[in-house]
């Protein structure tokens, strides 16, 4: 019985191979699973560079712009980051990434608009978007401009209102065109709610020296001014220090990114830039043959401009001067109220 029951079984094997094998199509030929995989172009990963002038552990506008690069590679981007913080790096930077045919390079400031202009023509298959810079017409080159106006503005209405001693400050890295206009936006918010208002101004030299805007904030604080707002990067880290130094008789406000975390007891407000969503939205034109040559505004109406005040000391502004903030930035959305970009 158990010599029948071996035969059974293996005439049973012996049927059921014939019928697996009969089962492979193309004249009686198998095809194994694995082959519909191997026969299955894989699809290459979009590329995408990010040039930096500084670095991007400021808590501000080059971690911003990193941020959106880490943005990137988490919905399937293959990225790579440089700093060029030399003039003299930039171009060779540039040539670095296209040369490695990068998709794109997200060219992370103004100083990058020469050298792209030099030798976008060069790579005509590399994206070049020069943030915060001047287009440059050619059809591989697009200007990314964050309207970060719209934001100081709102800043400066609430600057202007809360002063005790009509006397604000800006502290900038650099006497640039991009950081002037952002301060001018706020001077004008100031004196809309406050005529009398004094606006101090210093540059201090260098996105990178923390000191520099330690002792810039710290001399505008000993002539009166209790509300200061910086655009300087690293080195405007140096006005936190020297406002908490004060023991909260200075508020101050964060920039491009939102730097509330850093000093939550004296910041009152960051104008923020949505940056990661700006990146997104270029790298998908570009995936979709939609990429254009043209500048791209950031503004408040479509969102990618705000404001976010801190939880913690928002109610230190008034409900009367909160709801004439609130009516501007309602306006500046409408169109009704037009903030100048002096650049």
């Amino acid at each position: 019985m158990k010599t029948l029951r071996f035969l059974t079984y293996g005439v049973l094997a012996f049927s059921a191979a014939l019928a697996l094998t009969g089962c492979g199509g193309n004249g009686g030929e198998s095809t194994p699973a694995t082959n519909n995989t191997a026969s299955t172009e894989t699809k290459k990963p979009f590329k995408v560079a990010l040039i930096t002038t500084g670095d991007i552990n400021d808590q501000g506008w080059n971690q911003l712009g990193y941020e959106g690069l880490q943005a990137l590679e988490k919905s399937g981007a293959q990225i790579s980051h440089q700093v060029a913080k030399n003039p003299a790096d930039r171009t060779p930077a540039l040539r670095d990434y296209a040369d490695q045919k990068f998709d794109m390079v997200l060219c992370y400031g103004f100083e990058f608009g020469a050298p792209v202009k030099a030798i976008a023509k060069n790579y005509p298959d590399t994206k070049f978007v020069v943030v915060a810079g001047d287009v440059v017409q050619q059809p591989n080159v697009a200007t990314i401009i964050p309207k970060l106006e719209d934001a100081t503005y709102l800043l400066g209405m609430a600057a202007g209102g809360l002063t005790k001693t009509n006397k604000v400050g800006l502290i900038g890295g650099m006497d640039l065109p991009v950081i002037k206009s952002t301060f001018d936006a706020f001077a004008a918010g100031s004196k809309a709610v406050n005529p009398k208002v004094q606006v101090l101004t210093n540059y201090v030299g260098s996105f990178d020296d923390q000191n520099k805007g330690k002792e810039a904030a710290k001399n505008m604080i000993a002539q009166g001014a209790d509300i200061l707002l910086h655009n300087a990067d690293q080195a405007g880290k140096g006005m936190f220090v020297a406002a908490r130094e004060t023991g909260g008789k200075v508020l101050v406000f964060g920039s491009n990114r939102d730097q509330n975390a850093v000093a939550p007891d004296i910041i009152l407000a960051s104008a923020i830039i949505e940056m990661p969503r700006a990146f997104q939205e270029v790298v998908s034109d570009a995936q979709s043959g939609k990429f254009k040559a043209e500048f791209r505004e950031l503004n408040l109406k479509n969102g990618d401009i705000s404001v976010k005040w801190n939880d913690k000391l928002k109610s230190k502004i008034p409900p009367a001067l909160m709801k004439k903030i609130d009516e501007a930035s309602a306006k500046i959305k409408s169109g009704a109220l037009k903030i100048k970009r002096n650049v």
